[in-house]
């Protein structure tokens, strides 16, 4: 797994949430989540912007850079 996904997964994690309840706010399954996050299957646009508007971040700050700015 690279590190876009793992900070994915650090942003989940504290806002105290598990797969199965993310995936629900994308609309997917949770093995459609798990496959995602997992590196496994790509997110699509739509699904990054959910991410992003829902962190109140931008797709860069989760996907792209390497550092991490809680």
């Amino acid at each position: 797994m690279n590190a876009p996904y793992k900070k994915l997964k650090a942003y989940r994690q504290l806002a105290g949430m598990n797969q199965s309840e993310f995936g629900k706010i994308l609309g997917i399954s949770l093995s459609n989540y798990n496959s995602k996050e997992n590196g496994k299957a790509p997110f699509t646009l739509q699904e990054a912007k959910k991410i992003s508007e829902y962190f109140q971040t931008t797709i860069d700050e989760v996907f792209f850079k390497d550092d991490v700015n809680f």
